[in-house]
């Protein structure tokens, strides 16, 4: 946010403070005034006739020694001389069915609370009408957000050890994760990871089909993304061979005939590994192969979307309250084995894995222009499973408008919660196949990533004529421009 966006904020809010304390202080001074906080009133809840005034009321406390002094009697025949004395108090009762006189710009108690009622309504239209603003925004960039599908070269040192995968999640998360403040106004974007089989006709009849791994993020975030995925495996190149710029796909996606979606089966307390699995090759491996031997042009995607921090806290409360059901399932003599039982032990033994990392909404689709190629795929996405597995998504109804928002890889609006998974799980499910491989045909990169040193400047190659003996022909002249190699300090290797 810019600094004149912040300063136009502040200054927003400070005049809205201002206003409400002009009308706090208005409104309080108005009730006062109507006697709704006098003490001596009478009461809101019980109402009565004020009581009549004694003697001390009218004319003040009397001292209590005080002389008394008597008057003389008036002559017959002349009148009695009268002091002036103070005019009695006249006190007004109030009728019981009388409007009280005051109020806020001289309304009454009944049109105040209506006045106060329309104030609160219309600051909570106020608010709602923000609220669809930021929603409509949020619609809008969704949209629009721009997107580049990179290509991820393969090598033939593919290895990376497990907790280097998760680290290497949890670095992308990271990376692709927005600020609290730009999420609220723009959204999240997300990172996909597509599976691609694709190909051409073939001189001898059928298809050559090609499989890759490619990428689909934003282009500010690709040079970034490079360098997580390198320190798990180093020679991996994001939309690049060498040092060149990391540059996008050629073409785009075209709507499919067939599309089938998959999340968690079970709640997603339940994890997608399983014990002893960190020795078992890659799942993309398995899905590598079934792409190929379907023989037919198939994408599949693992769309991830980081969730906000404050989820990993969720996901600890519901852990927490699963495992005290367990307990209290001991305590309460019902017939189950509770945490004693191996089989629960084993379920939130993999589930513990899972607390404490980043977490994802996961997307997975397959896509394909038959429903047979699709359930091919299909099967091989679902083979590797834990205590949780993927189930399929039917879509009886929304298979048009998930088969149009394909191109764009466009998920849905609300996620569900059984699509959680943590960066433990992804890195399991997304490691790269490796150079065991084989019967897919894959490019990898075979040079490998070595900097030269700082040390070893770059230079050129200068070409420069030398006429020695050695070099000159018969009749004299000089065959040629000889080469000549750069000083030993310019050298690159």
């Amino acid at each position: 946010m810019s600094a004149g966006r912040v300063f136009a904020a502040l200054a927003v809010i400070a005049a809205g403070m201002l206003a409400a304390g002009l009308l706090i202080s208005r409104t309080v001074r108005t009730l006062h005034n109507d006697g709704l906080f006098n003490s001596t009133a009478p009461s809101l809840l019980h109402p009565g006739p004020a009581a009549a005034p004694n003697h001390q009321a009218r004319h003040g406390r009397m001292p209590r020694h005080a002389p008394v002094t008597r008057l003389r009697r008036a002559p017959r025949h002349g009148r009695p001389t009268r002091h002036p004395t103070a005019a009695p108090v006249k006190l007004v009762r109030q009728r019981p069915g009388a409007k009280r006189s005051g109020g806020l710009l001289g309304l009454g108690e009944l049109k105040v609370v209506l006045v106060a009622a329309l104030e609160i309504a219309a600051g909570v239209a106020l608010i709602a009408m923000l609220g669809a603003l930021l929603v409509l925004r949020r619609f809008r960039r969704r949209s629009r957000r721009p997107y580049g599908l990179y290509e991820l070269h393969l090598s033939t040192h593919d290895q990376a050890k497990p907790q280097d995968l998760e680290d290497m999640v949890e670095s992308i998360a990271n990376i692709v994760r927005a600020w609290p403040a730009d999420r609220v106004r723009h959204g999240q974007p997300y990172l996909a990871l597509e599976l691609i089989c694709s190909g051409g006709p073939r001189t001898g009849g059928g298809q050559e089909l090609e499989w890759s791994i490619n990428v689909r993020c934003e282009p500010i975030t690709v040079a970034a993304l490079d360098g997580a995925i390198s320190a798990a495996y180093p020679d991996v190149r994001l939309g690049r061979v060498h040092g060149e710029q990391p540059r996008p796909r050629a073409g785009g996606l075209r709507e499919p005939g067939y599309l089938m979606r998959f999340r968690k089966e079970r709640s997603f307390v339940y994890s997608l590994i399983a014990d002893g699995e960190e020795q078992a090759s890659s799942p993309l491996e398995q899905i590598a192969r079934s792409q190929i031997a379907a023989g037919a042009p198939s994408i599949v995607r693992f769309q991830l979307t980081p969730t906000p921090s404050f989820f990993e806290e969720l996901a600890r409360r519901l852990y927490r309250r699963h495992e005290n059901k367990l307990v209290r399932q001991e305590r309460w003599g019902l017939p189950e084995g509770g945490l004693w039982s191996t089989f629960n032990r084993a379920e939130m033994r993999a589930a513990e894995r899972t607390q404490n990392r980043s977490l994802f909404w996961l997307e997975t689709v397959v896509a394909a222009d038959s429903r047979e190629v699709c359930k091919t795929v299909a099967a091989a996405v679902q083979s590797r499973r834990g205590e949780n597995r993927l189930h399929r998504r039917w879509m009886i109804i929304r298979q048009r408008l998930y088969r149009r928002r394909f191109p764009r890889a466009l998920g849905p609006l609300v996620p569900s919660f059984r699509s959680l998974v943590s960066a433990a799980e992804v890195a399991h499910l997304l490691e790269l196949p490796s150079a065991r491989m084989k019967g897919v045909p894959v490019r990898r990169v075979t040079i490998p990533r070595i900097p030269a040193p700082p040390e070893v400047g770059r230079g050129r190659r200068t070409r420069t004529e030398l006429h020695t003996p050695a070099d000159r022909g018969t009749n004299g002249h000089a065959l040629g421009p000889a080469p000549r190699l750069a000083p030993e300090g310019e050298r690159h290797t």
